[in-house]
Formats: structure tokens, C-alpha cells, sequence
């Protein structure tokens, strides 16, 4: 039998809960009912015991996790697979795949597992691994414990500035590939087996105890390993100092198992993007969300490997669609706010089972009809989103569309009730960045030039250009820049309140700092600036240590103009 555990509940202080994905196996000679208090909870048996009760009594746990990740791999194989691709064994890869490691040195961790937050994004970058090993240590290094006492940033500086290691007695040999770091609990093991003799068994025992910090029992395995230990040539003093770094160890200690498996999916996950690059982000840009979406441009557009093309009324699909022979990924007609998949769907039907659309005209023709799908909502969508740019080249002359949508108006009669809530009838209609940053708002994809708009606003003086952008020995030079505003935190210190923006340039993204010394005058305009365009002069220098990326401070000579 198998079932799910629950741990009990040992007094009155402790809350009941379920584990995640720890599932108990008993023998199937009795019911699991006679084996161990049960109850059911949630439409699931649980157990009644704790887990460390059910290890006492010796049943098997295991925990079991459901990743979706792994969903991920089947959607890129499959669709590998219908390019006519060659498919490898993903768990028989080859681990010195040095185009791999530099897309993990490079910090292109977009939609790898484990590794797309920002801060272990920053510390693959300094650590520039370049080997399987490296990557598992990320794992097993990335976290609270190891991170408080700076292990992360030893590993890194043992491995690329020449740090020398420092080792405990007799655990050079355990610890050479951590840099004579303790970060894994099989080392722990280890130490117990090779030094003090014991057994595995005896030794994983020592470990569970470790982590339990049961002191009675760690009395009795300190007497047997300082035996062990002083037999085989440790003083008293270095047995004491591997002991009591044992115990702290126990606070932060991960399994090398563990963070293995970890480490090869991500491996696994760099290796598919790197030559598998269109169906990867086929995926996983299905997957992502709005967040997500300009983390995972941002990275395409570094690397290079593969074209973006926005929607597309006869090209695209109502999900991502790659069209394998320009290397280009279609935006998805559904991906657009306001349109369904049903919607989606009748457009696309249309299309297969009767060719392209030739205009506009055509296409209202034969989509727009008593009992369509395809409302007035979609229409505009579908125009301010630019599906029609290719059949009136459009391309650079986004403020066309406006033409397009009046053309449609005027065709159907279309009324708007309130000109004023309209985003198609603002006064900025006629500029192509107003047309780019809705299609921005209702898609996700959209490249604006934000220094046209800066040009527009009489603000185009100084504007940083891509060559200074891209110049890291940049140091406190002053510019005019642009972008979308992703997010905005507030925060507040004994100075006063601050501002810390991260803004996009083309899926570029770059932070934005104001200080309380400034935030005073530009509090107003910062309460709504999330999701809008934004220009500014500030103080732009190259950070190396956290972000090693472009930073701007605003000064007492910034501006900020919100569109």
C-alpha cells in the first residue's frame, strides 16, 4: 500500500498539516490501517505519525516531487521531434558541453530549474561554472545557510581568484571538489566512515542525528568517533573542532543526491535551450507569465539564437508557433488580452481551410458575422496588436494602425460609447510608440524606440546611446534613457523614503534607483509609473558586485516625464 503522510500532532503547539509529497510505503501483508494510525484527510489516508516516527518504526518514505519542468522536456522533444530534429537520451547527455557552461557564465538562466531568480542568476555569473560539479554545488551553495556563512562566495573565489583552500584534518580528500567546504551531508558521512571508522549505516545514523540535534544520542556516537578518530592519528583538539563543525553544519546541511538530480535537470534544461533553441522558447514562453516574458526576451534577444515576430493574422497560431525554416517564433493570436481561445480558433480555422486573409475588408468579411466569435473587442485587438502589419507594411509606421482601426469603425459602425476611457482616440494616436506600447500591453512583445519618443518630447539631448550602453568601464557618466516600467518598490530607511525601479528597454532590463534625497519630488509621478513609458536623465554606472549589470541614480539635476 501506498499513501500520503501526515505528521501528528505531538501537543497542543504544534499545527497539523500535510506533507507536500511524502509518500508512505508498507508492506501489502496488512491493510495500511493495521500497520499505523491513519485517518482521512483531504480525500487522502495519512498518516497520523510524524515522519521521524514513521523512520523510527521503519517504514519506507519517500518524497516524491511532481515537476513541471519535466512537462517542459516532453513539449521540447515532442516538438523537436515534428521539426524532423534528432531527439538525444536527455539523461545521457554529454556534461562538458562547453557552449552549455557559457550560457550558464553568460547568466542566460531563463526558465532553467532552480536557477531563474535573480539572485541565483547574479551568482551563476560570478561563479562561471564549467563543470557538472559546479552546477551541482550551486544548489547545495544557494541557499539561506551556506549563503550566511559566505560558503557560496568562498566556493567562487577558490575557483576563479586563486583563494587557496582551507582543510579540516584528514578532509582534503573529502572536500577537494567543494574547495575544503563542508556543503553536502554525504561529506558529513564521510568523515564518520573514513576518520572515525563507522560504518554507513552508523555513519547515516550519526547524520540523522545531527539534524535532529537529539543530544542524548549524539553523546554516545561522540565517545565512539573521537575513538575512531584519535586511533587514526586526530588530537583531541581536531576531533573537537570537526565535531562541533559537524553540529553546526547540521543547521544548512543538503544531500548531494539531492542537489545532483537538481543539477543535471538543470543541465539538462541549458542543453535543450542551447540546441533546441525555438521549440525551448516555444515552451517555455507558453509557460511563463507576464513577469517571466521579459526575463525570457530579455535573454533571446542576448543570445541571438533565435527571431521574435509579433502577432500575425495568417501566421500565427493561438498559441506560440515556430516556423522552423526562418528560426522565428509567432506570437500567439490568443496571447492577445481580450481574445479566447474560441476566438483564436475560428480565425485560425478560417485561414487553413481557406486561405489567407488578403485586408482587412477580407478579413472582417469572412470572420465578422451573426453568431461570431469574433467581436468588436478582438477586432481592435487584433489591429493595435499589429496581425495586420505585414498585409499594409506597416513596419515603422505603427501610427498606420490608427488608419487601420478608424477603417474598421467606420465599416461597422462601430460607436464608443465613452472617448475619454478609449485608449484608440487619445491624442498621442498619431505617434508610432503609442501604437507599440499597446501592442506592448495586450501581447507582451512590442521593440519601442525610446528615443524617438525622447526626440517627441523635446528630451532627445544626451540620450545614451547602445555603444555607451553596452560599455562596462561606463563610470558616472549622465543620460537622458528610456523604458517600460516592470515594477517600482518603495522603501524606507532613516533617510527617508527611496525608490527602486526595474525598467525594460527592448527586453533589456536595467535598475532604477531614487534616493529619499530625490524621492520627495518625484513621489507623485512614481505612484503611477508601473506599466507606463518612462524617460529620465540620471547617473548610470556599471555595477560588478550584486546585479553586474548598468545601474541609473537620479541626481539633483534628473528629470522624469510618465507617459
Amino acid at each position: 500500500d501506498i499513501f500520503y503522510m501526515m505528521p501528528t500532532i505531538l501537543d497542543q503547539q504544534k499545527a497539523e498539516s500535510i506533507h507536500a509529497c511524502a509518500l508512505i510505503v508498507t508492506p501489502s501483508v496488512l491493510r495500511a490501517s493495521e500497520w499505523v494510525p491513519t485517518r482521512k484527510a483531504s480525500g487522502m489516508l495519512v498518516t497520523q505519525w510524524g515522519g521521524y516516527e514513521m523512520d523510527e518504526a521503519g517504514f519506507l518514505k519517500n518524497d516524491i516531487l511532481g515537476l513541471k519542468q519535466l512537462t517542459k522536456f516532453t513539449s521540447i522533444l515532442n516538438l523537436a521531434r515534428e521539426n524532423g530534429k534528432s531527439i538525444p537520451d536527455i539523461y545521457n547527455l554529454p556534461y562538458d558541453d562547453r557552449e552549455v557552461f557559457r550560457y550558464f557564465s553568460n547568466g542566460w538562466t531563463g526558465d532553467i530549474f532552480q536557477m531563474g531568480s535573480e539572485g541565483s542568476t547574479s551568482y551563476v555569473k560570478t561563479l562561471k561554472p564549467n563543470s557538472l560539479n559546479d552546477i551541482i554545488a550551486v544548489m547545495a551553495l544557494y541557499r539561506p545557510g551556506p549563503m550566511e556563512n559566505h560558503f557560496h562566495e568562498i566556493y567562487a573565489k577558490c575557483k576563479n581568484e586563486g583563494k587557496l583552500p582551507e582543510y579540516y584534518w584528514g578532509c582534503e580528500n573529502i572536500t577537494k571538489d567543494t574547495y575544503g567546504l563542508l556543503i553536502y551531508q554525504e561529506q558529513i558521512m564521510k568523515i564518520f566512515t573514513d576518520l572515525a571508522g563507522l560504518s554507513l549505516k552508523d555513519a547515516d545514523d550519526v547524520r540523522r542525528a545531527l539534524g535532529k540535534k537529539d543530544v542524548k544520542i549524539l553523546n554516545g556516537w561522540r565517545d565512539r568517533a573521537m575513538s575512531g578518530f584519535l586511533n587514526n592519528g586526530a588530537t583531541e583538539d581536531q576531533f573537537d573542532e570537526l565535531w562541533n563543525i559537524s553540529l553546526e553544519f547540521a543547521k544548512y546541511s543538503f544531500n548531494k543526491s539531492h542537489s545532483a538530480a537538481y543539477g543535471i535537470t538543470a543541465y539538462i534544461s541549458q542543453y535543450l535551450k542551447v540546441h533546441f533553441p525555438i521549440e525551448y522558447w516555444t515552451v517555455a514562453l507558453e509557460f511563463a507569465d507576464e513577469e517571466k516574458t521579459s526575463v525570457y526576451l530579455s535573454e533571446i534577444l542576448q543570445a541571438k539564437s533565435i527571431k521574435l515576430a509579433s502577432v500575425d493574422i495568417n501566421n500565427s497560431k493561438s498559441a506560440m508557433v515556430s516556423n522552423l525554416s526562418s528560426s522565428t517564433i509567432f506570437w500567439g493570436i490568443g496571447s492577445i488580452k481580450g481574445i479566447g481561445e474560441d476566438t483564436a480558433d475560428q480565425i485560425i480555422n478560417e485561414v487553413e481551410n481557406n486561405g489567407v486573409f488578403l485586408d482587412l475588408q477580407n478579413f472582417l468579411d469572412r470572420c465578422v458575422f451573426k453568431g461570431s466569435k469574433v467581436k468588436k473587442t478582438a477586432v481592435e485587438g487584433l489591429i493595435a496588436s499589429g496581425a495586420f502589419d505585414e498585409l499594409y507594411e506597416i513596419d515603422g509606421n505603427e501610427e498606420k494602425r490608427n488608419e487601420l482601426m478608424l477603417q474598421y469603425r467606420a465599416i461597422k459602425k462601430v460607436k464608443v460609447s465613452n472617448p475619454d476611457r478609449d485608449r484608440y482616440t487619445s491624442e498621442s494616436v498619431n505617434k508610432a510608440w503609442y501604437w507599440k506600447k499597446i501592442q506592448k500591453e495586450l501581447t507582451g512583445l512590442s521593440f519601442i524606440n525610446y528615443e524617438k519618443i525622447a526626440e517627441d518630447l523635446k528630451l532627445g539631448n544626451n540620450f545614451l546611446t547602445i555603444r555607451e550602453l553596452n560599455n562596462r568601464q561606463q563610470y558616472g557618466i549622465f543620460k537622458t534613457f528610456g523604458g517600460y516600467v516592470n515594477s517600482i518598490k518603495i522603501g524606507g530607511s532613516a533617510k527617508g523614503k527611496y525608490a527602486r525601479l526595474v525598467i525594460e528597454n527592448n527586453y533589456k532590463l536595467h535598475k532604477v534607483i531614487i534616493w529619499a534625497s530625490e524621492y520627495e519630488r518625484f513621489k507623485d509621478l512614481l505612484k503611477d509609473c508601473e506599466k507606463k513609458i518612462i524617460i529620465f536623465s540620471a547617473e548610470i554606472k556599471y555595477e560588478d558586485k550584486y546585479t553586474k549589470g548598468n545601474q541609473f541614480t537620479f541626481k539633483s539635476e534628473s528629470f522624469l516625464e510618465v507617459l
